[in-house]
């Protein structure tokens, strides 16, 4: 019987093409792996908020690559992390070292590179943990701007636009409501003044509700959500320079319910007043404000008979503050002729009306681009709002 021979295995070459195919492979994960990254935030609740590469992809729409800006805006993650008002920070590297910002001077400049570092101060850091100190009045807001429409709706017997997420107040009900927009009048400017005796027709009316506004804390995305009771990731207008929504609007609302809407404005439409009988009030008289040309337009409205619902915005207080700075002899005479502007208008109201009274956001001074007031960032001089509610 014949046996076959049998012959070792030979092994198989690995070809150097191959070996080096495996080793880049390799490089390229060990690379990968490098790349991710994760920071901590810690949110109010105490609870962890995780930033990493999908998050700043989510937010890339942010970055204003025409005013230099390489990454998001610190600021726009922590509104997203579910701070709206804060103190300061500090910031733990991986290697544990504690770095403390004071976010008031530090706000707006702070940025999220690409690759999970942060800008700061000239400076690239890996940071691995956020924490938040609030500002000390946070614990204390009462209501939000938010809150403005379905407050309005509910006193004239009308739904909240669909997708308000605000909170309607405990008022009355009323034939008319008034929604008085004090531009740029801050809940701390408001406290300012108070102290300085500028305004005494708002200091005859109960204290106002501490309110918070929404980012960025200009007056298009504020207004947006004004008008539609919601945050600016509803309602679209999330940015500066967006002056339009297509969710549905307190104007809307009235305007489909067979309301009349009256809006009364100063050089422009500050945002899209749908649904509204809109009226521009301009500087006719070329005094370089608009508030006594909106104060006699709406005194005139108001004489032929007094709408259902009455939007009036003075612009003075905003104006005065980006051009001298806010608490300044030029901006507290503008405080003074706004406040002196709401007991006329409050003289002419019929009874039975509703008066909502608010500032879209604050104002902070800096000086930059010419102008010594600005307002924009997440800080309480911005961010913190009085809304002063007021029957008749």
């Amino acid at each position: 019987m014949h046996t076959p021979t049998t012959h070792p295995t030979k092994p198989k070459r690995i070809h150097k093409r191959s070996s080096a195919a495996i080793l880049c492979l390799v490089c390229l994960a060990l690379v990968a792996c490098s790349a991710r990254w994760e920071t901590t935030i810690v949110a109010p609740d105490g609870s962890a908020y995780t930033v990493d590469a999908s998050t700043l992809k989510a937010l890339q729409t942010y970055i204003e690559e025409d005013e230099g800006q390489k990454g998001v805006l610190l600021e726009r993650v922590l509104w997203d992390a579910g701070h709206p008002v804060i103190e300061q920070l500090t910031l733990f590297q991986p290697d544990g070292t504690r770095i403390p910002l004071d976010w008031a001077a530090s706000a707006g400049t702070v940025e999220w590179l690409r690759n999970g570092q942060l800008a700061v101060g000239g400076q690239a850091r890996r940071v691995e943990r956020i924490e938040v100190q609030p500002h000390a009045f946070y614990r204390q807001v009462q209501a939000s701007i938010t809150d403005l429409a379905p407050t309005a709706a509910q006193a004239l017997g009308l739904p909240a636009p669909a997708q308000a997420t605000g909170k309607a107040m405990e008022v009355p009900p009323a034939d008319h409501v008034l929604l008085l927009f004090l531009d740029a009048f801050g809940y701390l400017r408001y406290t300012q003044a108070l102290e300085e005796g500028d305004i005494p027709i708002l200091a005859g009316l109960d204290a106002p509700l501490l309110a918070l506004t929404t980012y960025p804390p200009v007056t298009c995305v504020s207004t947006g959500s004004l008008l539609t009771g919601a945050p600016p990731s509803v309602h679209g207008a999330d940015r500066n320079g967006a002056r339009k929504t297509e969710t549905e609007t307190l104007f809307d609302v009235a305007a489909a319910a067979g309301r009349s809407v009256v809006a009364v404005e100063g050089e422009a439409l500050a945002f899209q007043l749908r649904g509204a009988d809109w009226q521009l009030s301009g500087d006719r008289d070329g005094n370089g404000s608009t508030d006594d040309n909106v104060l006699s337009n709406t005194l005139a409205a108001l004489a032929q008979g007094m709408p259902d619902l009455l939007f009036v915005h003075l612009h003075g207080i905003d104006d005065a503050g980006h051009t001298y700075g806010p608490g300044t002899p030029e901006e507290r005479a503008a405080v003074r002729e706004v406040d002196a502007a709401v007991g006329r208008i409050f003289a002419a109201l019929p009874e039975g009306t509703l008066v909502l009274v608010f500032a879209d956001h604050g104002m902070h001074p800096v000086q930059e681009g010419g102008r010594l007031g600005n307002h924009g960032h997440l800080i309480a001089e911005d961010m913190l709002i009085p809304i002063f509610v007021w029957f008749k």
